[in-house]
């Protein structure tokens, strides 16, 4: 009885398990149900399926899993003990009574004892009191029942959609189809496409088709040749629209929209192309006197030639065209002739005079004009004239006996015809051909030996000399280039030099007053002589008038000064020479007069008369004078140009060897020039790594597709190859296009003397890309792989010379090797800790073994590595022994003193000692191989540091640089935004900028710590600049000779005592060269008014600060580079990104990337400019300004990032650099340590 009891109370226990379990999956089953119905819902509306014959399936499927989860249900929990288990988990009061029962009762045999018969009936007991069937809560299972209940409602619910709703429309889709066609649009219907683009139809169903739209379709395309494809058209999202889309469609096509229950009509398109061109190529005929062939240029848009050149373009375009014309700059527009097929132009003979950017604008018979006007670039190349340098000629004295030697060089562009010197003497002028058929841009040297014995000279004759050469003008006509004039005066053979007593005080004597003034006539009338040379020299210009009037005021001034003179003089020889003189001063004033109505002739006869008074006023100078040596010689200053002739002659009788008479001239402007060449040739080097690494990837790719192309087994695989080729077809035309601008580089007249066969060779190159590009457009690989390859191969060994001559020829060793020493130290001290912390915690068993095993292996790597490095620094020794001594001996004493350490034998003991278990004994050994290694490191590092320069120095020049090229940058953006939003704010950009006034203040410092001296040194040469704007070098006007516009401040500046514009230094020859004239391009323009003398110090200076190698990567000053950018920004038209300024600023950015040699830099500074570029491509591709906010994130947001992480690096090195150290740094020993404590107490107590 009471077993029965107990069994009834477990059955309604489980009762309720098997209720929750059963309605959670009739929930779950219905919900299944409703979402299938749900997605099934559209393809019912739209007909492609039965609404009854669904639902019928889906109800009858919810039924069937229903019936299969209430069978399961049911033989669920028929377990007594699992249910007593768990009323025992919700009434812990029943202490294991219950389970304890139901095992009794399931036992016969235990069933009849007297205390099993009292478990069951407590268990029963309690039963009574509690109710067992709360062990699952009521509320579970409402709530189960609830959501069986809802969720079948739901699914009933989906299902009477699916049958009542859509039975409707399907039965209007069955009986009406043709009225379904009106209200379908079918877009774009009937149209014209471009050729290539891709074409996207629609089909939009209307009114109450809304609902009946398929999910799915197909479009029907029907070629001219009757071949016919399907695509795939879709739903979008849940919008009435069917969508498919044609790619790159290539020929006319008619197609058709298709679904299960109807057709749209056939649609037609037709295909056409915008008129383009395809090639261009340039025919070029030189002038007869360049003595180069004619040739034509295939495939180019850039062309660039000698003024006088004769240029026939002709174009190859895509289609029959209607017109064809070439638009200026100026809106000038040349029409083409367009040859019977209409799809090949070509222009007339135009002869170059000016540069040129022309804009190709085509129009065909259907009126469409070219989408985007290619532009074609001719850069016209003046004819130089021959540049023209003395490099042994001046103004000296000398005897009637004596044999002067003078010397000069001169290159031309296309060859000279004639060089030659030109003397006067005693009024007659002889003319000397020294050399003639000088080959193209080849340095001619010429030498001259004048003779004054057979000229039968006399004392206190002049002989003026020049130097002169020809080449052929622009007109085909000879042009004579003429170089400065020099003096040579005649001093009495008799003249003597004899020491007297010095005045008191050790002053030197001073000459006579008489002896002065004569001194200072003489020598403004030899500057008078230099300023009509000049103008003689220069011809016809704007300013000949009022030159010849300012000369013939400075010779009126000559004849008042000599006027005044002659009143002190008795002497009647004196007075004979003075009246000489100033008969031909007269003389000279005449001719000017007469030069006023721009007669050279008479310009020539006044020099002549004006060279025929100043050999009279040389008879006015004393014959004999007294020479005195005080003990403050080297601080005396004659009172005029005589005395420092023959002062310096005196020096001159003293020395054993010849001195050069330029030692001290100013060399700031030579190494202005060298500079320049040198990041010209950095520049050159850059875009000769870039083409040629380019060219590499394009090589690989290439190959890849030829193995791929090779492998297809279907057209469509075929078709996607020949895509890909064309997309490298038009990274090869860029290349080509680039390696155009940079022949146009080397052409230029600052490089065409050092580059020209570099130029030659980049010719050659180009064919080479010109016939991967031709052969990729045919889609064969092979050939295009082959010359890609010639050209990859030509660029690098092109790259390879131009790193050399940048760079110099050790300089990537000792960088490799200072690296790889870097790299070893490194290693080594990685293998010091593992190796330490072996020792400090041995790893049992066979860890142990693996771990040494291990750390073998490595040492063993160290000595390969040491091995490769020792035979590269000895491979280096004797390569640098003749070329350079100072960085083979440093490197041999490295490489020496690594040797007697035995860093190898070292290592090779550790690896020993550790193989046997001696681990202290081989941290005592790899403790010297450690510091072996690291000396070797140290010593690399000088070695490194005196052939490539302090790297710090080349990190502040890349710092300065960045800022200028992002402030720049920003600039231009402000100005953009502020155009568009018709405001500006000048702070938005340092806003965006993100690095704040810590940022600015360093680098204000950097600009400070950099220009500052340099400012104030400029200053110092600012103040000594008296010369004319438009005398490019009138600080280094030898004296004697003045310009035109040097006359204009009057005589106040003659005489010897003078040493402001024009007079040269003390140790200076005294030239009378007429300034630097333009021709002689040899001595560069920079720092006018800085002499010799007064530049010594500065040019110290900057001997003394100029790094070598790498920091001469960064040698352009400052200033010329803010100059530049300040330039680019002034005005759209010179903006970094959008103006003409992106050339300039590119090319500082690659001035970056030479100056450092850190990797990441480099190639952060690459990225900017290769997405410059990119930004610059698409405007000028598409003509529209570009997206600021790109720019902005992913070129100028970069830049300031990388500005500001090399200010730090920067920053961080120079304080490594000038840290401070301690001047004692060893302990004090311990038993001394008490003594110097007691000291220190009693110093600082004042005992």
């Amino acid at each position: 009885m009471l077993e029965n009891t107990l069994r009834n109370r477990l059955y309604q226990v489980a009762r309720r398990f098997r209720q929750r379990l059963y309605w959670w999956n009739v929930a779950v089953i219905a919900l299944v149900i409703a979402i299938v119905a749900a997605l099934m819902l559209p393809s019912v509306t739209s007909g492609q399926m039965d609404a009854k014959s669904t639902a019928t399936v889906l109800f009858a499927a919810a039924v069937v899993m229903s019936l299969i989860a209430l069978v399961i249900t049911a033989r669920s929990y028929r377990n007594p003990a699992r249910i007593a288990k768990a009323v025992e988990t919700k009434y812990p009061t029943l202490q294991q009574r219950l389970i304890t029962a139901v095992s009794v009762s399931d036992n016969p045999e235990l069933r009849s004892g007297y205390l099993q018969q009292q478990v069951i009936r407590e268990a029963c007991d309690h039963s009574q009191q509690y109710a067992w069937t709360e062990t699952v809560p009521r509320g579970q299972v409402l709530l189960s029942r609830l959501s069986g209940i809802g969720a079948v409602a739901l699914m009933l619910g989906v299902l009477g959609i699916m049958v009542f709703e859509t039975e409707p429309a399907q039965a209007l889709l069955a009986n009406n189809p043709h009225e379904l066609l009106n209200d379908v649009t079918v877009s774009p219907g009937d149209t014209e496409v471009e050729r290539g683009t891709n074409l996207l139809v629609t089909a939009r169903f209307n009114g109450e088709f809304e609902s009946l739209v398929p999910s799915e379709g197909e479009l029907r395309v029907v070629l001219r040749d009757g071949s016919e494809s399907r695509l795939p058209m879709k739903q979008n999202l849940l919008d009435p629209v069917l969508g498919g889309l044609v790619v790159s469609v290539g020929e006319s096509f008619g197609y058709q929209v298709l679904t299960p229950n109807w057709a749209s009509p056939m649609y037609s398109v037709e295909v056409f192309e915008y008129p383009s061109l395809v090639r261009s190529d340039a025919s070029i005929r030189y002038p007869s006197y360049t003595k180069i062939d004619d040739k034509t240029i295939e495939d180019t848009r850039r062309v660039s030639a000698v003024e006088g050149t004769t240029l026939v373009w002709k174009f190859l375009l895509n289609k029959p065209v209607a017109s064809a014309t070439l638009l200026n700059q100026q809106g000038e527009s040349v029409a083409l002739n367009l040859n019977d097929d209409g799809a090949t132009a070509e222009s007339n003979e135009m002869v170059l005079k000016d540069s040129q950017r022309y804009t190709l604008e085509l129009i065909d018979d259907q009126g469409r004009a070219n989408k985007y006007p290619p532009e074609l670039i001719v850069r016209t190349l003046p004819n130089q004239q021959p540049k023209l340098k003395t490099t042994a000629a001046g103004d000296v004295r000398v005897s009637p006996l004596e044999e002067l030697t003078v010397t000069a060089e001169s290159e031309d562009d296309f060859g000279i015809e004639k060089m030659g010197l030109t003397y006067t003497f005693a009024g007659n002028t002889q003319e000397v051909v020294l050399a003639s058929d000088v080959g193209r841009t080849r340095k001619l040297s010429v030498e001259h030996l004048i003779e004054f014995e057979s000229l039968k000279a006399e004392p206190d004759q002049l002989l003026t000399y020049y130097f002169w050469a020809e080449d052929v003008g622009p007109d085909g006509n000879p042009r004579r280039t003429q170089g400065d004039m020099y003096f040579a005066e005649v001093r009495p053979f008799e003249e003597i030099f004899r020491e007297g007593d010095p005045p008191p005080g050790g002053q030197p004597s001073q000459p006579s007053e008489n002896e002065q003034e004569a001194e200072k006539v003489a020598q403004s009338q030899k500057e008078i002589i230099g300023a009509t040379w000049r103008v003689l020299r220069d011809g016809i210009t704007s300013e000949f008038k009022s030159d010849v009037n300012l000369i013939a005021e400075a010779q009126h001034e000559q004849i008042e000064a000599l006027d005044t003179l002659a009143e002190n003089l008795q002497d009647e020889e004196s007075l004979q020479y003075v009246s000489v003189a100033r008969d031909a001063m007269e003389t000279a004033v005449e001719e000017l007069a007469a030069a006023e109505s721009d007669d050279l002739e008479a310009h020539g006869r006044a020099l002549a008369a004006e060279q025929l008074s100043y050999e009279g006023l040389l008879k006015l100078r004393a014959r004999e004078f007294e020479v005195t040596r005080s003990q403050q010689q080297s601080q005396s200053s004659s009172s005029s140009s005589s005395a420092q002739q023959r002062q310096q002659q005196l020096n001159d009788l003293e020395l054993e060897q010849d001195e050069n008479r330029y030692e001290t001239e100013n060399q700031a402007q030579q190494n202005s020039a060298e500079e320049q060449q040198e990041r010209e040739t950095r520049q050159v080097l850059s875009r000769l790594r870039e083409l040629a690494k380019r060219q590499e990837d394009i090589n690989e790719q290439v190959a890849q597709l030829q193995s791929a192309l090779e492998m297809a087994e279907d057209e469509k695989a075929k078709e996607e190859i020949e895509r890909q080729l064309k997309r490298l077809r038009d990274q090869q035309q860029e290349m080509l296009r680039e390696i155009d601008e940079l022949d146009e580089r080397m052409q230029s007249p600052e490089n065409q003397s050092s580059m020209q066969e570099e130029s030659e060779q980049l010719a050659q190159t180009r064919e080479n890309v010109r016939e991967a590009s031709e052969a990729l457009q045919q889609n064969d690989a092979s050939k295009a792989l082959s010359a890609g390859k010639r050209a990859e191969r030509e660029l690098e060994s092109m790259r390879d010379e131009f790193r050399e001559r940048a760079a110099g020829q050790f300089n990537d060793a000792v960088r490799e090797m200072r690296d790889a020493a870097s790299e070893l130290d490194e290693r080594q001290q990685d293998l010091s800790e593992q190796l330490q912390q072996q020792q400090n915690e041995p790893s049992p068993g066979l860890r142990a073994g693996t771990e040494q095993k291990e750390l073998d292996q490595q040492i063993q790597s160290q000595r390969d590595r040491l091995r490769d490095l020792q035979e590269k620094m000895q491979e280096t020794v004797e390569q640098a022994e003749t070329a350079e001594p100072l960085l083979a001996e440093s490197l041999y004493d490295s490489f020496r003193q690594t040797q007697q350490r035995q860093v190898d034998s070292r290592l090779e003991e550790t690896s020993e000692l550790l193989r046997n278990g001696f681990g202290e004994e081989a941290m005592q050994a790899e403790t010297q191989a450690n510091e072996g290694i690291r000396e070797l490191k140290e010593g690399l590092q000088k070695a490194a540091d005196s052939v490539l320069g302090d790297e710090s120095e080349a990190l502040r020049r890349a710092a300065s640089e960045l800022e200028q090229l992002s402030r720049d940058l920003e600039e231009e953006i402000r100005e953009a935004n502020a155009g568009e939003s018709g405001q500006s704010n000048p702070s938005e950009p340092r806003e965006r900028s993100g690095e704040g006034g810590q940022q600015a203040d360093r680098q204000q410092e950097s600009r400070q710590q950099e220009g500052g001296p340099q400012r104030g040194e400029q200053s110092g040469e600012g103040q000594q600049q008296d010369g004319p704007p438009g005398d490019p070098q009138s600080g280094e006007t030898p004296s004697g000779q003045r310009s035109p516009g040097e006359l204009r401040d009057g005589q106040s500046q003659r005489g010897g005592d003078q040493r402001g514009d024009g007079q040269p230094g003390e140790g200076e020859p005294t030239g009378s060269r007429s300034g630097e004239n333009e021709n002689e391009q040899a001595e560069p323009t920079a720092q006018s008014g800085q002499n010799p003398g007064e530049g010594q110090g500065q040019s110290t200076r900057q001997s003394s600060e100029e790094p070598n190698g790498q920091m001469q990567r960064g040698t352009e000053s400052r200033n010329s580079s803010a100059s530049r950018s300040r330039n680019a920004a002034n005005g759209p038209s010179s903006s970094p990104i959008s103006g003409d300024g992106f050339r300039e600023w590119t090319d500082q950015l690659r001035d970056v990337e030479e100056m450092v040699d850190d990797p990441e830099i480099r190639s952060r500074a690459a990225r900017i400019r290769d997405r410059a570029r990119d930004v610059r491509a698409d405007l000028i591709r598409h003509a529209k300004a570009p997206q600021w906010d790109m720019v902005e994130e992913m070129i100028a947001k970069p830049l300031r990032e990388l500005q500001r992480d090399v200010q730090e690096e920067w920053l961080r090195r120079s304080a490594e650099k000038n840290a401070l150290v301690p001047i004692d740094r060893d302990p004090v020993p311990s038993e001394y340590s008490d003594a110097v404590r007691r000291y220190y107490e009693r110093l600082g107590s004042g005992q």
